[in-house]
Formats: C-alpha cells, sequence, structure tokens
C-alpha cells in the first residue's frame, strides 16, 4: 500500500497528544498502510539560520545539513521524502504550535527551495491544549504546509481542548477517525493522477 510518517511535536510520547493521534494511526493502519512515528523530543534539530532570505539557493537539504549545521534533519528529510501521508501532531503552546515543531516545519524550507519536493504528498493534523487556540495552530500549519503543496482532505485535521482523557471527547475522537480515513482516501485517488497545477508548471 503505502507510507504514512506521524511527526509528533509534543514532548511527551504517552500524552494526550499522542492518545488523539492513534485514533488517526490505528484508522490508517487498518487500511493496510505502514505508520512510523518520529518523536521530535528525540531528534537534535537546529533552529533554521534563515540562509534562504538571503539567497534561496542557499537553503537546500545538502547546504542545511552540512559541516556545523550538521543535525538529524539529514534523515528526516528522508523519511519525510518516502512517506505518502504526514501527519502533524502538536499540543498548543501559547496559541501556536510546540517550538519542536516550528523547528521542524521552518527547516521544511530546504525542501521548498529545491523545487516544492512536498508536492502531492497528503497531509493531516492533530492538535490538543487545554485552553485557546487550538483553530489557530490548525490554520497556521495547515496553510504553511499547503503552501509547500501538501494536499488536505475534507475534515482533515483534529482537535481537542480541555479534556484530561481525551478519549472522552466523542468529537475529536470521531473527527481523527475521520482524519485517518480521509488522508488513505485523498492519497488513493491522487496516487500518479496529478490533476493539480504546479508552482512551476
Amino acid at each position: 500500500m503505502g507510507k504514512a510518517l506521524v511527526i509528533n511535536g509534543s514532548p511527551r510520547k504517552d500524552g494526550i497528544t499522542m492518545e488523539l493521534a492513534r485514533v488517526v494511526i490505528e484508522t490508517i493502519e487498518e487500511s493496510g498502510y505502514e505508520v512510523e512515528i518520529l518523536h521530535l523530543v528525540d531528534c537534535d534539530i537546529h533552529p533554521c539560520k534563515g540562509c534562504g532570505s538571503e539567497d534561496p539557493k542557499k537553503c537546500t537539504r545538502r547546504t542545511c545539513t552540512s559541516d556545523d549545521l550538521r543535525d538529524d534533519m539529514v534523515w528526516i528529510f528522508e523519511k519525510i521524502l518516502e512517506a505518502d501521508i504526514l501527519i502533524f501532531v502538536t499540543p498548543v503552546y501559547w496559541y501556536a504550535m510546540s517550538g519542536m515543531m516550528k523547528n521542524l516545519i521552518d527547516r521544511l524550507t530546504a525542501l521548498e527551495n529545491e523545487g516544492k519536493l512536498l508536492d502531492g504528498k497528503v497531509g493531516g493534523i492533530v492538535v490538543t491544549g487545554t485552553e485557546d487556540g487550538a483553530m489557530q495552530t490548525i490554520l497556521g500549519l495547515m496553510g504553511t504546509l499547503n503552501d509547500m503543496g501538501l494536499l488536505f482532505p475534507p475534515y482533515g485535521f483534529t482537535y481537542s481542548i480541555g479534556f484530561e482523557d481525551v478519549t472522552k471527547d466523542r468529537e475529536a475522537v470521531h473527527y481523527a477517525t475521520l482524519v485517518g480515513k480521509n488522508v488513505v482516501k485523498l492519497c488513493e485517488l491522487t496516487k500518479g493522477k496529478k490533476w493539480w497545477v504546479d508552482f512551476n508548471p
């Protein structure tokens, strides 16, 4: 079938955020897809140095992981490019995604500058928090990733706010199931059928 990479931007591997993400994971696995979880807390990801602001040609996978810049993005880039589906999982930190997730998103600029290498991959989003900011976080992620070329299906995100036991948030769990089903459906529909206009046609 295909591959899905779940990118966990929470420092907790077994917290509320991943508990909701597991509903998405199980649903994707039921469709026969292989799912791998990447916990950013285990990764050494340096902050983006903004090389591309001087010249986009300076911001590529090779240049941003060479010499003193070398970090785990060397192999993270490869895992991301191998996946058909990318699920971004993050808690809300001050009305936005976690710092670890933001670091990763910033570093994905290298794939953007190499010719929109994320173009056509299917995305989904899982967010949890204790107060406000979930939709703000989702829109920030979705807007950025869509501009990088990711495709999002209807009901491509889920969020839960204020639940200590996320399994009791029936709407969030229902949406998580929809995320899992719809990312797979969109992936199957678009395989080998590129209907959208490229950024650089």
